[in-house]
Formats: structure tokens, C-alpha cells, sequence
């Protein structure tokens, strides 16, 4: 597995990763969106979208960036409910782009000291990844 310390760097361990605290000086850095890249490039993280009865979802599954434990994201992007997909003035919508930007927070379920009072998830990061609309 390829763990990922606190300023993005990778580091091949076989050991699970240590016990971080929550983060709170730096949960969007940039350096969680870099980090994020490069373990979706090494297949140690996913994002995908799932259609499910006309809902699709965006889903993110694999390695934190930070704490390496599993994500566990998903993101609802639309739901199909029947209305007519144009403007007033039957003008048509706008066409829906081809990959969806998002923000994905860990929501893992391991322990990280320091989480908030009312937070039962996540080590405190936050990073965006960009996910084919019509992947699988």
C-alpha cells in the first residue's frame, strides 16, 4: 500500500498507517488534492458514478490522501423527477458536463484524536477530485 504523510508525500509501507489527529490547521490544503491524484493514478483510490432508478451519485472509495484509511464518499449529483428538462420559453437546458468536480471530505471510520465534539467521521481533510459523468 502507498501511505501518504501529512505534506502529500507517498511512502510504500506494509504496516497500517499510524494514529493521526484530526486536522484542523490545514483541512483543504491544496497538498490533500495532489496527494489525492497521484493514489488515483496508482489505483489505491476510486471515483466513479453510479446511476441507481435515475439518481446518480458519485462515489469515492480507497485510500485517504491523508490517513490513508478508506473514504467512504458519496455525493448525490442529481435525481430525474419526470419535470421537463427545459427553460421557460422551451428553451433547452444547459447542456450537463462531462466530469463533475468534486469536494470530497474523508469519512472514514477509524479513530483521530482531536475530532470534534458531534463528528463521528473523517480525519478532518477535505480534497476535489474530477469524476466522469458517464464513467461506470
Amino acid at each position: 500500500m502507498t501511505d501518504v504523510d501529512d505534506q502529500g508525500a507517498q511512502q510504500s509501507d506494509d504496516d497500517p498507517p499510524a494514529e493521526q489527529p484530526f486536522e484542523v490547521d490545514a483541512p483543504n490544503a491544496y497538498k490533500w488534492t495532489k496527494a489525492a491524484f497521484k493514489l488515483l493514478q496508482a489505483g489505491e483510490l476510486s471515483a466513479h458514478v453510479r446511476t441507481d432508478h435515475e439518481v446518480h451519485s458519485a462515489v469515492v472509495n480507497g485510500a485517504c490522501p491523508r490517513c490513508c484509511h478508506d473514504v467512504g464518499f458519496t455525493q448525490v449529483l442529481d435525481a430525474v423527477t419526470g419535470e421537463s428538462m427545459t427553460t421557460l420559453g422551451n428553451r433547452p437546458a444547459a447542456a450537463v458536463d462531462e466530469y463533475e468536480l468534486l469536494t470530497v471530505e474523508c469519512r472514514c471510520v477509524a479513530e483521530h484524536p482531536g475530532r470534534p465534539k458531534g463528528i463521528d467521521h473523517g480525519c478532518g481533510i477535505n480534497f476535489r477530485v474530477d469524476v466522469l459523468r458517464s464513467g461506470p
